[in-house]
Order: C-alpha cells, then structure tokens, then sequence
C-alpha cells in the first residue's frame, strides 16, 4: 500500500513537472498551422490549429527551418506542442508568446471581412451588416483598433475601398474623479485610406500623441461653462490656472475610431458600410 502511495505521488509529480515546463503559445499564422507526428514537413499531418489557438509548447527540438512567406523570410525551428487532442511538432516561426484575440467577423451581402487581433469587450465576435448601414465594436481596456490586419474573404464586389478617420474628445480630470464631455464638441479627423499589403488585405492606421491631443478651436471661459453644465460648479476649483484646452485638468484622447467601407458591385452601384470603434477610457 505504502509502495502504491509512492508511486501515485511520483507520478503526480511528474505530471505538474510536465505542466510546470510547458510554455504557453499562440498560433500567429492566420490561415492555420500544421501539426505534424515528426518534426519535418513531411512528417504526417496529425490536423491544422487554428488561428489565435493557445497551446502547450513541451520542447524544443534544434531542428532550424526557413519559410519563404509572401516574398519575406520566417525563421524559427520545430518544436514539440501539445494540444487539447494531440500532442505533435509545429514550426514555431509562426507562434507568439503573447495571447492572440480571434478575429472580429462582419458579414457582408457579398464580402465577409475579418479584423485579426482585437481585444474586444463584446460577447460576440461575429456582426451582420447585410440588413443595417454600420455597427459599434467596443474595444477592450487597453487595446486598439490600430495596426489591425483587415482581411476580405468571398468578396463578390468589383472593388472595395476602406478608408479611417478617429474622433477626439475633452475629459475633465481630477485627483479621484472624471468628468467626460461626451455630448460636447469633438474633433474629427479626415478620412484617410487604409494601407493596403495585398490584394485582399488591408492595415488599420496608427495616431501619433499629436493626433491624440488635436482638437477644436475653443476658448477657455466655453469650456469653463460646460464644465458647470456636465460636472458641476464645485469643479471649476479644479480650472484656475488653465490657458487652454491642453492644460491640466482637461485631458483630450482619442475615443472612438472609424471604417468606411466603400463597396462598388459590378454593376458600378455604390454603397458604403461604417464600422465603429467604441475606445474606453482607462
């Protein structure tokens, strides 16, 4: 009995000394990663992992590889990976050690779009403009919608441009409170197109901390009267030694990011799909 106690601790042991060394990984490649029994691609196909999967990385093998993927190098070696149903060799070129959100899913009348890895609040990940003009995607505390691949799939339309602008907005702050502006003046940028890397994929743009900080021309006795309208008088306490618009407490950000998809069919009909960023304040 003693001997059987001793051996069901080893064992239990070894187990957490097998959890304990796995490294956990994310699959990076966006149209799937094989998993083969051998590592070698030619090894047999065990399945394909999905993009964004998390896996268990065992260990390594110093087996080195080279992709050549779209015209760039992708340099990594074989590794030994476990999953929920197998355990096999992946190519780690194509693995990050960071979490990869799933893709954002919008379904067109005749285009379906993914936007790869964007922490989102929603529960669900998958809208529907086939019936409605435009949809909001709350996006998660301490994510962005910029530098997102946009990737189009099924896409029956003669062209689809897609273009990003961001609107900014006044936060009134102080030591243990905020008081937002919401229904205030905003700033709006232009619509500025989208960087297109291939036929079918586009990249989301990214702000500078001066296009954070843009914002209408105001003078400081308007913004000193919706501050008493939205937050209360007992606030201007907080506004003695301001100039402008950008001195403390007053704080401009970025709080929400748009997309304007313009569609043409073959028929030279236009029409356009408007996806809304919803950035929450930290």
């Amino acid at each position: 009995m003693n001997n059987l106690k001793q051996i069901l601790a080893i064992g239990m042991l070894l187990c957490v000394a097998l959890v304990t060394a796995q490294q956990n990984a994310y699959v990076a490649a966006e149209s799937g990663l094989s998993l083969r029994d051998q590592p070698d691609v030619n090894g047999k196909l065990l399945t394909k992992l999905a993009y964004a999967e998390a896996i268990g990385v065992i260990e390594t093998t110093d087996k080195k590889l080279v992709i050549l993927d779209g015209g760039k190098k992708v340099t990594g070696e074989w590794v030994k990976v476990e999953t929920r149903n197998h355990i096999g060799y992946v190519f780690n070129g194509y693995l990050s050690p960071t979490k990869i959100s799933k893709p954002i899913r919008l379904h067109l009348d005749q285009l379906d779009v993914e936007i790869k890895n964007l922490a989102t609040s929603d529960y669900k990940r998958t809208h529907s403009l086939k019936n409605q003009d435009s949809t909001t995607i709350n996006v998660d505390i301490g994510a962005s919608p910029e530098r997102k691949k946009i990737v189009l799939f099924d896409n029956d339309y003669k062209h689809v441009s897609i273009f990003q602008r961001y609107e900014n907005s006044i936060s009134f702050m102080s030591a243990d409170a905020q008081c937002d502006a919401k229904d205030w003046k905003h700033f709006d940028s232009e619509w500025k197109p989208l960087k297109q890397i291939t036929s079918n994929t586009f990249e989301t743009l990214a702000y500078t901390e001066n296009d954070w900080k843009t914002f209408i021309d105001t003078s400081v006795d308007a913004l000193k009267t919706e501050v008493i309208d939205q937050c209360g008088v007992e606030w201007l306490n907080y506004f003695k030694t301001i100039d402008n618009v950008k001195d403390r407490p007053v704080g401009v950000s970025t709080n929400r990011v748009f997309l304007k998809l313009i569609l043409t069919d073959f028929e030279d009909n236009i029409s356009e799909k408007i996806i809304e960023f919803d950035i929450p304040k930290c």
